[in-house]
């Protein structure tokens, strides 16, 4: 029996060192915990080597913090592992980031949950990669979130999948960015997809393009917006459809315009209309034509009108036929007059009635003359008034007969004067009745020579009163014999003196009896001899004597006898001294003759 048992623990501690270098395997084992306890850091540190391992585990968890301290590290190295196994939490705290790095893997491997969660930072910042390979699920998990982000890159590159598996999202959230970064694709493949959630935006953008090629659908979706927000394009670029399939609404939302902007043709192909509509207005225009070409119809369909309008002329442009002809009515009103512009003769060739008639006014007055003349009769009539009125002067210039002849009366009465007057005389010519008639007086003064003397007698009887009226002396000159031969008394009568004048002399002649009776007495000193000549006798015999006395010195020229010979007493008497004095002998004699009857 060794004399070290019989002694104090006062004095233990009293004893020098050069006597403790002494003890034996013997003594050693021979101590209690009280006596070991009573171990001062010199003490132990003069302590052969070899003797370390002899301590038990009460023993060795009997050492005070200050005693271990004097472990050197041959001696450190030299605990076994059931010794190392009975070391306190508290104790393994304690230790020296020196004595640390001396334990060896087999000793690591058997360190307690509790005393991972022990380390201190500055211990955990000096775990090699073979401490790092050797831990258990258990000892990762226990690591804690500051300590876990101060192991080396090589120490965290370590780790078993199955550890960073087993990670908390606290841990994992602690990771920094380039321990993070080392991780292989096989321990990033580990993640669950609560671990993902958990990845910050700096964390996110230090994942390699490797490691994103090897997520799952379920990682991605994992991800914050916040997160995708902050990923490269180098790393977008290295989504595979099925990844970018499985963003979130959100995730969508957060894409960056330079994101955005790199997304391919497959990609596109794959969003769903939640996706499509989850894009800004900003990102939506920095799709490359593409990408926005490949978007299916039931994405377009679902865009907002935001998005719509946010479109380049470029992508517009883009668009195939069944993209244009998914777009609704609110998302055509959206569109601007570039973006109207920009759409090609086959998309404006089959667009509905209805996608034609929600386009702006300013948008219609936009179209190029390709695309106005692709317009088909159902879309012309589908325009409404504040379109047509939109209509440029080559635009309504291209306008086909066939478009003029479906024309409502608020388009034609929409129709401005410039336009009006640049309609090719064909395109006049088909207009309805109806829309002659609800031609403005502004319209009617405008419409070229050419354009009046191509309008059919139907077309010329359909003018009122107010259009004949506003009709210019040219215009009225173009009228045929048989436009005058139509016109109604009221439309006579609202003929100008200068109209009446410009009359043919075979126009003249078919004025009948109410029309010449309708005349004023204005309009009848404006006829010369030649109109009097060819005037029906008949409508002269009708004349009232202020009319007659209205017919100018060298107008009553063109009386014939005949016509004189047909008047009454109270006519013929009608007559002023200048107008007589004006006949001839032969026009005096039947006034004579047609008084006195």
């Amino acid at each position: 029996m060794s004399i070290i048992s019989s002694l104090s623990a006062s004095q233990i501690a009293a004893l020098s060192t050069s006597v403790v270098s002494t003890l034996t395997t013997t003594d050693i084992a021979a101590l209690n915990s009280t006596q070991a306890a009573a171990l001062t850091s010199s003490q132990v540190n003069v302590l052969p080597t070899a003797d370390v391992a002899f301590f038990s585990g009460p023993q060795i968890s009997a050492l005070s913090l200050n005693a271990l301290l004097g472990l050197s590290t041959a001696q450190v190295n030299a605990l076994t592992t059931a010794e190392v196994n009975e070391l306190t939490s508290k104790q393994v705290g304690g230790l020296t980031t020196t004595q640390v790095a001396a334990l060896d893997t087999a000793q690591f491997s058997v360190l307690t949950t509790g005393d991972f969660s022990a380390l201190t930072t500055a211990q955990a910042a000096i775990l090699s990669t073979a401490d790092a390979a050797v831990l258990s699920t258990s000892q990762a998990v226990a690591i804690t979130a500051a300590d876990i982000g101060k192991l080396t890159t090589a120490a965290a590159a370590t780790l078993s999948t199955a550890d960073v598996a087993a990670l908390k999202t606290t841990q994992v959230a602690a990771l920094t960015s380039a321990q993070i970064n080392a991780l292989t694709t096989a321990q990033v493949a580990a993640l669950g997809t609560a671990q993902f959630a958990a990845l910050t935006t700096a964390q996110a953008a230090a994942l390699t393009t490797a490691d994103i090629a090897i997520l799952s659908t379920g990682q991605v979706a994992a991800l914050s917006a916040n997160a995708v927000g902050a990923l490269t394009t180098a790393q977008v670029s290295t989504f595979n459809t099925a990844q970018v399939a499985a963003l979130g609404s959100a995730q969508v939302a957060a894409l960056t315009t330079a994101q955005t902007a790199i997304l391919s043709t497959a990609d596109a192909a794959v969003l769903s209309t939640s996706q499509a509509v989850a894009f800004t207005a900003t990102d939506i225009a920095k799709l490359t034509t593409a990408a926005a070409a490949t978007l299916s119809t039931a994405d377009i369909a679902a865009l907002k009108t935001t998005q719509v309008a946010a479109l380049t002329s470029a992508q517009v442009n883009a668009l195939t036929t069944a993209q244009v002809a998914a777009l609704g009515t609110a998302q055509f009103a959206a569109l601007t007059t570039s973006q109207a512009a920009a759409l090609t003769t086959a998309d404006i060739a089959i667009l509905s009635t209805g996608q034609v008639a929600a386009l702006s006014a300013s948008a219609v007055g936009a179209l190029t003359t390709a695309q106005v003349s692709t317009f088909n009769t159902a879309q012309v009539a589908a325009l409404g008034s504040a379109q047509v009125a939109a209509l440029t002067t080559a635009q309504a210039a291209i306008l086909s007969t066939a478009d003029a002849a479906v024309l409502s009366t608020s388009q034609a009465s929409a129709i401005t004067a410039a336009d009006v007057a640049v309609l090719t005389t064909a395109a006049v010519t088909n207009l309805s009745t109806a829309n002659i008639a609800a031609l403005k007086t502004t319209q009617i003064a405008a419409l070229t020579t050419a354009q009046v003397a191509a309008l059919t007698t139907a077309q010329v009887a359909a003018l009122g009163t107010s259009q004949i009226a506003a009709l210019t002396t040219a215009q009225t000159a173009t009228l045929s014999t048989a436009d005058v031969a139509v016109l109604t008394t009221g439309q006579v009568a609202a003929l100008t003196a200068k109209d009446v004048a410009l009359l043919t002399t075979a126009a003249a002649a078919t004025l009948n009896t109410a029309d010449v009776s309708a005349l004023k007495t204005a309009q009848i000193a404006a006829l010369t001899s030649a109109q009097v000549a060819a005037l029906q006798s008949a409508a002269i015999d009708g004349l009232t004597s202020s009319q007659l006395q209205a017919f100018s010195t060298a107008g009553v020229g063109g009386l014939s006898t005949t016509d004189i010979l047909g008047l009454t007493s109270a006519q013929a008497n009608s007559f002023t001294s200048a107008q007589v004095q004006a006949f001839d002998s032969a026009q005096v004699a039947a006034v004579i003759q047609a008084y006195n009857a």
